[in-house]
């Protein structure tokens, strides 16, 4: 692709000529979608369905299921992917969102499933559907992600787009809300936000005749979710050259190996706090001849000064490029992950209630002894939207230990989880945080990373809720995307954990799990230690990322 085959970008009025709006219910029971070959209400062909792709494509995915029903009737089939890990990371992510969103609005039941819209060599793009009820009435919302398997790396779907191009794709969006009558301003609004189930974003998938199809979940421009189709002569000069990559693995799919056509560079930490600025997900990407060229040595990184945006295609007047992140960029934002060791214990839900009040998030690291003793609990903490990691099953010194019974702490643990909450946890805390080679073998055997931390309140040993609360509220400032670690047995730390979450909170630090902390920047690899997220260079003891 080249920048010539853009030259008439800037032309939007003659892009804007043949723009459709589906209807909002299909006979396919997706929303906006009417099935091909269908005839509208005047004889005219109904618009052209959201792609579909065979998941037997995609190499190596697990399907999983959650199922639950308390705190309320949860089921999520959402697939595991070993050979493309941030993608499983990102599903995992939205997922666990999706389930916090429920019981933040209040929602009885909550149904999450998943289909492939696109598959290749470089190329998958899954869609997440959701429906929710409340108060008897269901609801449904789709968020579509791109896995770009040349940088190992997921994206919201704005990545689709040239950052030349998206002027006008916008305003070819607004022609078409205007010509249905549609709200144009919050179209355009919903636009530019982050994508469902972290805001009014829409899911941005292609049709089987080539354009694309921009679904608004529900609130965001109607009480139902609402679609906007952008034929494919209007969006194919305006598609980024991974929106070109990911056009063929829609209406052209092929099997997705794990070995992509080529090899670049996403995110290289550096040394220096990043600035806001400096995200990656704010500019096109590594090797897109639709914006400035970023080879392989020159990756975004933390320690290189950010270029300025590149501005929309010449003459051409509208909004900026959103960002390609999938839910909060931890770069762009004040994060913090707050993990709680050894559980589940007694009073965990009393955690899970403090974090649902404030709407943050938290990764719970479980020991297997004590799921053994609360396996509901372990249940109603995956169900209530948080990221369960393992923690062994008797709490051992795992550097201190043969490989029998490294495989009997770390693979029997796993099972546990995998058992009761239908998938296997990406990550694994060492106790005492002591880990060596031959544990990281067998935990990257088991498909985990491992995961320290950069504050220790020391709460098992003060045995002070106060003491617990400052210690968090002091060594936070400190860190860049810090860790912190507590624990969920010791009631005096479930006493600290209101205070500390509407603190933090209150000083607009973003409360993330571990994996959304690094899913923007790269995310956590299978084997490697890691001690804060992973936007700067992990060097320390037993933190070597």
């Amino acid at each position: 692709m080249n920048l010539t085959r853009r030259g008439f970008i800037g032309a939007s009025s003659g892009l804007l000529a043949a723009l459709s709006l589906s209807a909002c219910n299909g006979s396919d029971g997706r929303p906006g979608s009417s099935g091909a070959g269908n005839k509208g209400s005047k004889g005219t062909p109904a618009p052209a369905s959201m792609t579909k792709v065979d998941a037997a494509l995609v190499s190596g995915a697990i399907p999983t299921k959650l199922t639950a029903s308390n705190p309320r009737t949860v089921s999520a089939a959402v697939p595991q992917i070993p050979k493309a890990r941030n993608l499983t990371q990102a599903l995992e992510v939205v997922r666990e969102r999706t389930l916090r969103q429920a019981a933040w609005d209040k929602a009885s039941a909550v149904d999450i499933s998943t289909s492939y819209v696109a598959a290749s060599a470089d190329v998958i793009g899954v869609l997440v559907k959701a429906t929710t009820t409340k108060a008897g009435k269901e609801t449904t919302a789709l968020t579509s992600l791109w896995y770009n398997a040349q940088l190992s790396q997921t994206f919201s779907p704005s990545v689709l787009i040239s950052w030349p191009g998206w002027a006008d794709f916008a305003k070819a969006v607004g022609k078409a809300a205007s010509d249905a009558s549609l709200d144009k301003a919050k179209v355009l609004k919903a636009l530019q936000d982050t994508p469902a189930p972290y805001g009014t974003g829409p899911a941005i998938a292609f049709d089987t005749a080539g354009g694309v199809v921009v679904n608004f979940p529900p609130g965001a421009v109607k009480a139902e979710p609402t679609e906007v189709r952008v034929p494919k002569k209007t969006v194919t000069p305006l598609l980024s050259d991974f929106g070109v990559l990911a056009e063929g693995a829609s209406n052209h799919p092929s099997a997705f190996s794990g070995t992509p056509t080529t090899t670049l560079t996403w995110w290289k930490p550096g040394q220096n706090k990043p600035r806001p600025s400096g995200s990656p997900n704010l500019r096109p990407l590594p090797g897109d001849s639709t914006g400035p060229v970023t080879t392989q040595s020159a990756a975004p990184s933390a320690s290189a000064s950010p270029s300025a945006s590149p501005s929309p295609s010449a003459g051409a007047s509208g909004p900026e490029h959103p960002s390609t992140a999938i839910g909060i960029d931890c770069v762009a934002n004040k994060a913090v992950a707050l993990t709680y060791d050894d559980g589940p214990g007694p009073e965990t839900a009393t955690v899970l209630a403090a974090l649902e009040k404030h709407k943050g998030a938290a990764t719970f690291f479980e020991m297997g002894n004590s799921i053994d003793a609360y396996p509901k609990t372990t249940v109603l903490v995956a169900a209530s939207g948080y990221e369960i990691g393992s923690h062994t099953v008797t709490h051992p010194d795992l550097a201190t230990l043969g490989s029998e019974r490294l495989k009997q702490e770390i693979t029997g643990n796993s099972a546990r989880i995998k058992k009761l909450i239908g998938r296997s946890p990406l990550l694994l805390r060492p106790p005492y945080g002591s880990h060596n080679e031959a544990a990281d073998e067998v935990a990257s055997a088991d498909g985990m990373a491992i995961v320290n931390w950069s504050v220790d309140t020391e709460d098992w040993k003060t045995k002070s809720t106060s003491a617990t609360e400052q210690k968090v509220f002091n060594d936070v400032k400190i860190y860049t995307e810090p860790i912190i670690l507590m624990h969920d047995i010791h009631d005096f730390t479930v006493a600290a954990a209101g205070p500390i979450i509407e603190k933090l909170t209150a000083e607009g630090y973003k409360l993330v799990t571990v994996s959304e902390m690094t899913l923007n920047t790269g995310g956590f690899r299978t084997g490697h230690g890691y001690c804060r997220g992973t936007s700067l260079v992990q060097d320390g003891y037993l933190c070597k990322g």
